[in-house]
């Protein structure tokens, strides 16, 4: 007697290592869409941090626009500092272009923005 194959013939192993393989392809999918996210979640928080850093620079650097000096401080997690100094030898009681550079420190990162301006020399203290 010969035995038929078909769907009526022993296929008990085969069933079993494609349940092994469908589970497989499960597991590995499901654990890179958990890094996916975890990467996607890293990646929005810097970018906020980033966004924050900038408003802040930005605020700081029109908050002392026209004037030499240091100002520095801490606001929303982030150590800010702004620089202002003159360029060039300009008499010391004139008007002169300056560069001012603002920089904020956090979690290992340092953001900066650098600008020209016209700046009235510093206050003698």
């Amino acid at each position: 007697m010969r035995q038929q194959s078909g769907p009526g013939g022993d296929q008990g192993g085969f069933a079993a290592v494609d349940a092994l393989v469908a589970v497989t392809i499960l597991a590995s999918s499901l654990a890179l869409s958990l890094m996916a996210a975890q990467v996607g979640a890293r990646a929005s928080r810097a970018a906020g941090q980033t966004r924050d850093a900038e408003m802040l620079l930005r605020e700081r650097l029109e908050g002392t626009a026209g004037q030499a000096g240091v100002w520095s401080g801490r606001e929303r997690g982030l150590d800010w500092r702004v620089e202002a100094r003159a360029s060039g030898a300009a008499p010391a009681r004139l008007a002169a272009p300056c560069t001012r550079v603002a920089s904020a420190k956090a979690g290992g990162r340092t953001y900066r923005i650098a600008t020209a301006d016209i700046c009235a020399p510093e206050a003698a203290g």
